[in-house]
């Protein structure tokens, strides 16, 4: 997800800042996709990125095959909306794709 982000970054011309990186995305989705969007992006990014540091740093098999299965559906959908739109940019500026 934070690659499809930097990706759309990156395609409107901006960089996140080297330090509080994810902040930065985030606050850059929220000017992009606008609030109810970007909402539902960061609670879902924030539950995964604190499920990541418990299962690296604290404990494992803390998260079920089914929640596994929504993240992955909720992080392809999320990808495709971000590809959608670098494409679509793309296609009226009269590029290919």
């Amino acid at each position: 997800m934070l690659g499809a982000e930097r990706a759309l970054m990156f395609d409107k011309g901006f960089r996140p800042s080297s330090t509080e990186g994810h902040v930065a995305v985030v606050r850059f989705l929220q000017a992009t996709l606008g609030t109810e969007a970007s909402e539902k992006m960061t609670m879902v990014m924030n539950s995964m990125r604190k499920k990541r540091h418990r299962i690296v740093y604290e404990e494992m098999d803390i998260v079920s095959e089914e929640e596994v299965q929504r993240m992955v559906k909720w992080t392809e959908e999320f990808v495709e909306t971000i590809s959608n739109l670098i494409h679509r940019k793309k296609s009226h500026d009269g590029n290919s794709a």
